[in-house]
Protein backbone atom coordinates (compact mmCIF):
# COMPACT_ATOMS: atom_id res chain seq x y z
CA UNK A 1 0.00 0.00 0.00
CA UNK A 2 1.41 3.32 -0.75
CA UNK A 3 0.43 6.48 1.09
CA UNK A 4 1.12 9.81 -0.45
CA UNK A 5 0.68 13.24 1.63
CA UNK A 6 -1.09 16.04 0.17
CA UNK A 7 -0.82 19.78 2.38
CA UNK A 8 -2.80 22.09 1.35
CA UNK A 9 -1.98 25.24 3.43
CA UNK A 10 -4.74 28.03 2.93
CA UNK A 11 -7.85 24.94 2.79
CA UNK A 12 -7.86 21.67 3.50
CA UNK A 13 -8.84 19.12 0.86
CA UNK A 14 -11.32 16.78 2.29
CA UNK A 15 -13.45 13.74 0.85
CA UNK A 16 -16.00 16.32 0.76
CA UNK A 17 -14.48 18.24 -1.88
CA UNK A 18 -13.74 15.04 -4.33
CA UNK A 19 -16.93 14.67 -3.98
CA UNK A 20 -18.38 18.00 -4.78
CA UNK A 21 -16.16 18.29 -7.77
CA UNK A 22 -16.84 15.07 -8.85
CA UNK A 23 -13.03 14.28 -8.85
CA UNK A 24 -11.70 10.42 -8.93
CA UNK A 25 -11.11 8.90 -5.64
CA UNK A 26 -7.53 6.88 -5.31
CA UNK A 27 -8.10 2.89 -5.08
CA UNK A 28 -7.85 2.63 -1.70
CA UNK A 29 -9.07 5.82 -0.49
CA UNK A 30 -8.13 9.27 1.11
CA UNK A 31 -7.30 9.62 5.00
CA UNK A 32 -7.92 13.18 6.17
CA UNK A 33 -5.36 14.48 8.82
CA UNK A 34 -5.71 17.22 11.67
CA UNK A 35 -3.49 19.54 9.86
CA UNK A 36 -4.40 20.38 6.87
CA UNK A 37 -2.72 17.52 5.47
CA UNK A 38 -4.88 14.75 3.48
CA UNK A 39 -3.60 11.25 2.49
CA UNK A 40 -4.20 9.78 -0.70
CA UNK A 41 -4.18 6.00 -0.85
CA UNK A 42 -3.06 3.62 -3.38
CA UNK A 43 -2.48 -0.05 -3.99
CA UNK A 44 1.24 0.45 -5.73
CA UNK A 45 3.33 2.99 -7.75
CA UNK A 46 1.64 2.35 -10.79
CA UNK A 47 -1.55 3.16 -9.75
CA UNK A 48 -0.73 6.37 -8.75
CA UNK A 49 0.87 7.74 -11.92
CA UNK A 50 -2.60 6.36 -13.57
CA UNK A 51 -4.31 8.55 -11.30
CA UNK A 52 -1.66 11.57 -11.76
CA UNK A 53 -2.61 11.56 -15.26
CA UNK A 54 -6.04 11.34 -14.63
CA UNK A 55 -5.89 14.54 -12.66
CA UNK A 56 -3.76 16.14 -15.67
CA UNK A 57 -6.48 15.45 -17.56
CA UNK A 58 -9.41 16.86 -15.59
CA UNK A 59 -7.24 20.02 -15.45
CA UNK A 60 -7.88 20.79 -18.88
CA UNK A 61 -11.08 20.87 -18.70
CA UNK A 62 -11.21 23.16 -15.45
CA UNK A 63 -11.55 27.08 -15.98
CA UNK A 64 -8.08 28.49 -15.83
CA UNK A 65 -9.96 31.18 -12.89
CA UNK A 66 -10.78 28.53 -11.00
CA UNK A 67 -8.71 28.00 -8.05
CA UNK A 68 -9.30 23.87 -8.15
CA UNK A 69 -7.28 24.26 -11.23
CA UNK A 70 -4.31 25.42 -8.82
CA UNK A 71 -5.29 22.63 -6.27
CA UNK A 72 -5.59 19.43 -9.11
CA UNK A 73 -1.93 20.66 -10.85
CA UNK A 74 -0.25 20.55 -7.07
CA UNK A 75 -1.85 17.12 -6.48
CA UNK A 76 -0.63 15.72 -9.26
CA UNK A 77 2.42 17.51 -8.47
CA UNK A 78 2.73 16.09 -5.12
CA UNK A 79 2.23 12.61 -6.85
CA UNK A 80 5.36 12.85 -9.57
CA UNK A 81 7.35 14.25 -6.95
CA UNK A 82 6.94 11.70 -4.32
CA UNK A 83 10.31 9.52 -4.02
CA UNK A 84 9.21 6.35 -4.54
CA UNK A 85 6.85 7.36 -7.51
CA UNK A 86 10.22 8.85 -8.94
CA UNK A 87 12.06 5.76 -8.27
CA UNK A 88 9.43 3.53 -9.93
CA UNK A 89 9.23 5.96 -13.36
CA UNK A 90 12.99 5.69 -13.29
CA UNK A 91 13.26 2.06 -13.07
CA UNK A 92 10.81 0.95 -14.88
CA UNK A 93 11.23 -1.11 -17.92
CA UNK A 94 8.83 1.11 -20.08
CA UNK A 95 10.37 4.54 -18.75
CA UNK A 96 13.34 3.08 -19.90
CA UNK A 97 12.51 1.75 -23.32
CA UNK A 98 10.86 5.27 -24.21
CA UNK A 99 13.69 7.26 -22.78
CA UNK A 100 16.07 4.92 -25.19
CA UNK A 101 13.85 5.56 -27.73
CA UNK A 102 13.69 9.34 -27.57
CA UNK A 103 17.27 10.01 -26.85
CA UNK A 104 17.76 8.02 -30.41
CA UNK A 105 15.41 9.73 -32.39
CA UNK A 106 16.69 13.30 -30.87
CA UNK A 107 20.40 12.18 -32.44
CA UNK A 108 18.61 11.03 -35.60
CA UNK A 109 16.81 14.52 -35.99
CA UNK A 110 19.47 16.64 -34.30
CA UNK A 111 23.39 14.63 -35.56
CA UNK A 112 26.45 15.39 -33.10
CA UNK A 113 28.37 18.20 -34.90
CA UNK A 114 31.25 16.79 -37.06
CA UNK A 115 35.01 17.40 -35.68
Amino acid sequence: MLRIKFSTAPNKLTSADFKYYHLPIPSKGIKEKRNSETELIFDNEFEAVVYADQLEEIVTTVSKTSPLRNTLRDLATTIRNDDSIRNYLEYSTIYQWLKNKVSSIRSVIKPSPIS
